[in-house]
């Protein structure tokens, strides 16, 4: 590797962790780099910004001809390392951030191989001392929990930001993409059996996967079917911590998910925002079956002597628990939650204050 292609690469790594949730240096995170990014594209994209821009504007900064920089973010955006929206006035290009959108989004660009399942062990190697430490070290939870509808729908306390079918219905593009997290744990021969295509995108970045081939149009009925699936397997809806126009629903298992690994993997119990509920258990109707210890993604239940003991802190609020229970003993209570992000704008501004950057 030349000088110039080293220097452009750790250039890229210092661009990266400016990110409102940033992206931990090491050599774990050198060696993703440099598997991902020629040397070329980790000059340009060390210079490409988080929010759009047009490449007019970028070759200028870089003081290169624009015909140089357009088939590089172009090979960037194919590659999952770029977004592009394409709009009436053109292209713009922005760097995706490494944690998330990066480390999934490659992975749903690559063909099945050799690659990609050494892209899985490499970011198996980076997943504690980067991707599940930017999560942790976050001030503001850069993910939520919402419960399953079935669980509190008597509830007359539940917000529309609380509902599944209500983030859903806010978009106007819907896209199902594979679940990341449990293909490369599938690739690295420790995934679990739970459904791959259950993995939802919304908006202006739908557009973006389906345009890339990445992911599978879809209408709401679609959307409310696959999130039936996903309940029915036992998973937790997981959600960008903001109130409106979300951009992913995850329906996560604590085994493989790369937001509740942080506390299954890494015992952060803050770094996932926990849904507005506990899950409560009337000893009087409770058999201790078990089946809500056995559901329970984070083992936040145990079932002793005669009855299941929940652990209200560690407790996600996801509701999977009373869904289950066979003798209905299991009721929702709503607890004091973290204020929720009202948009983006604000849930970024906030990691990125706690960070020092901009």
């Amino acid at each position: 590797m030349s000088s110039s292609a080293k220097d452009a690469h750790e250039a890229l790594a210092q661009h990266l962790d400016r990110s409102p949730l940033g992206a931990p240096q090491g050599p774990e995170l050198m060696a993703i780099l440099r598997e991902l990014f020629t040397g070329e594209e980790a000059a340009v994209a060390s210079a490409l910004p988080f929010k759009p821009v047009r490449t007019k504007a970028l070759a200028e900064t870089l003081e290169r001809p624009a015909e140089e920089i357009a088939p590089v973010l172009e090979s960037l955006a194919a590659k999952g390392l770029a977004y592009r929206r394409s709009t009436k006035a053109g292209d713009y290009y922005s760097l995706l951030a490494l944690v998330p959108g990066m480390a999934e989004a490659q992975f749903w660009a690559m063909a099945p191989g050799e690659a990609k399942l050494k892209m899985a062990r490499l970011f198996e190697d980076y997943y504690e001392p980067g991707v599940g430490k930017a999560f942790a070290e976050a001030p503001t939870p850069y993910s939520r929990v919402i419960p399953v509808g079935r669980a509190i729908e008597n509830s007359q306390e539940i917000l529309p930001y609380e509902k599944a079918e209500e983030l859903i219905r806010q978009h106007e593009h819907l896209a199902l993409i594979n679940c990341y997290c449990r293909e490369q744990a599938q690739l690295l021969g420790k995934g679990c059996e739970a459904p791959l295509d259950v993995c939802m995108v919304f908006g202006s970045f739908a557009e973006f996967a389906v345009a890339q081939g990445w992911a599978q149009p879809m209408d709401e009925a679609g959307m409310l079917g696959a999130l039936r699936r996903a309940e029915d397997a036992g998973l937790v809806h997981v959600v960008d911590n903001v109130a409106k126009n979300v951009n992913f629903l995850c329906n996560c298992c604590g085994c493989c998910c790369m937001f509740l690994q942080t506390i299954t993997r890494m015992n952060h119990l803050g770094a996932v925002s926990q849904a507005a509920y506990f899950a409560s258990v009337d000893p009087e109707l409770c058999t201790a079956c078990g089946e809500c210890a056995d559901t329970c993604q984070v083992a936040a239940v145990r079932v002793d002597d005669d009855c299941a003991v929940f652990d209200e802190e560690l407790c996600l609020g996801c509701g999977q628990c009373a869904t289950v229970c066979p003798s209905e003993a299991i009721n929702m209570i709503r607890r004091e939650a973290r204020p929720v992000p009202a948009h983006h704008g604000e849930l970024q501004a906030r990691l990125a204050d706690a960070r020092g950057v901009k």
